[in-house]
């Protein structure tokens, strides 16, 4: 018989593709994770993961049980969920990046209510990054996250690419540098700014990083400075720079939803899906 703990950190291992987060997120060390891995090849007398220089891999029969493992824990998650009550429901701990919080984050929250109403949802934001490290350590139990080139994790809520902006169309004046208010370095579009405008050989002045995209925005409201932003992000009395205008081509990412390890009680892995289906029908409208 299958432990379904053990299942249970094997697709932590899957989504993350790292001993090391698989474990911050069972609340496990990596040494016991990899205990556990090893002990569930020995029980299925099978090789789940092949290594590829800081890469794991799946083997054929590590795909098979991915996908099994992945119906046994609906099922079991399906089950506490319905056994559980209002009134020993506890709050959704739901992360969010900044420059999301207008554009996913509303729709989100009405999909979230009409699947479990009267749900209290407590909210983080951060980077991607900040908000994986929330989760690893069982600080969230769902987040909207931008998601690695490398990496299948999350359900995915929408293709969204980075938008120039700017106070107005004559802000930009040749042979004087360019004001930037920019997010912080740990997202693409900070160094696609940074990196392309360089490399265009265009001088400019970083004026302020900040992690709150509500500042950006009134700065370049204010006059102050040009910055980048994500495309369902920017308010309608902002102006947005043409593809003509010459600025670095913005990068296009992948906006998904993120389950921990050990899921909320009411948000299983059917639930899950239902829920990123839905709010991705309703950010597909806009």
């Amino acid at each position: 018989m299958l432990d379904h703990e053990l299942l249970r950190t094997f697709i932590a291992v899957v989504d993350t593709g790292s001993f090391t987060r698989a474990a911050a997120q069972v609340f496990r060390t990596q040494s016991a994770v990899s205990m556990q891995m090893k002990r569930l090849e020995e029980q299925l007398d099978k090789v789940l993961f092949l290594k590829e220089g800081r890469e794991l891999q799946l083997t054929d029969d590590g795909l098979k049980l991915a996908g099994y493992a992945r119906r046994i824990l609906k099922l079991h998650d399906e089950a506490l969920s319905e056994l559980s009550t209002s009134e020993n429901r506890r709050p959704l701990l739901l992360g969010c990046p900044d420059d999301y919080v207008q554009g996913v984050l509303p729709d989100l929250l009405a999909q979230i209510h009409s699947t479990v109403p009267g749900i209290q949802v407590q909210i983080s934001t951060g980077s991607s990054s900040v908000l994986r490290d929330l989760m690893d350590r069982g600080q969230l139990d769902l987040s909207v996250l931008t998601r690695r080139p490398e990496r299948e994790e999350g359900y995915l809520l929408l293709q969204d690419k980075g938008v120039w902006v700017a106070p107005s169309a004559d802000f930009i004046v040749r042979n004087q540098p360019l004001p930037l208010a920019l997010v912080e370095p740990d997202c693409k579009f900070h160094t696609t700014a940074v990196d392309g405008l360089t490399k265009q050989g265009v001088s400019f002045e970083i004026i302020c990083i900040s992690g709150h995209c509500a500042l950006l925005i009134e700065m370049v409201r204010r006059g102050e400075a040009v910055t980048m932003l994500s495309d369902c992000g920017v308010p309608d009395d902002l102006y947005r720079l043409p593809a003509t205008s010459g600025f670095p081509e913005s990068p296009t990412v992948d906006i998904v939803l993120q389950s921990a390890a050990n899921p909320h009680p009411d948000f299983g892995s059917d639930r899950l899906t239902q829920l990123a289906s839905r709010t991705a029908g309703m950010l597909a409208k806009f």
